[in-house]
């Protein structure tokens, strides 16, 4: 299940009680920041990242895990692909266009 690991890799994934991206923290716990995620550097620790989320998967606390390769730097781990990056900024459209505030769709077409 593990990606190849060519670098240092987070697990990310969905947290099911408000769809906030998480990443799994060294200390077993879903957690909204990237500083906090556990940094898998081999094919063996990432291996233990997606087994230990897979617990939190059947207890329906979080959807789809997954791993993503980020870059360490001075001021912690950032995210490789644009993808990541921007799923860690949040959404792209503001909430009074999503219609999420109130529960309804802001376009039914």
């Amino acid at each position: 299940m593990a990606k190849k690991i060519t670098g240092p890799q987070i697990l990310t994934a969905n947290r099911l009680s408000d769809g906030m991206v998480v990443f799994l923290s060294a200390d077993g716990t879903w957690r909204a920041s990237i500083d906090a995620a556990d940094v898998a550097r081999t094919e063996d620790s990432a291996s233990a990242l997606e087994a230990r989320a897979a617990t939190f998967v059947q207890t329906n606390e979080i959807v789809d895990p997954y791993l993503i390769a980020v870059e360490e730097t001075d001021t912690g781990a950032v995210p490789v692909a644009f993808r990541e990056r921007r799923r860690i900024a949040g959404p792209s459209v503001q909430a009074a266009f999503n219609g999420q505030s109130n529960g309804s769709l802001a376009f039914a077409g």
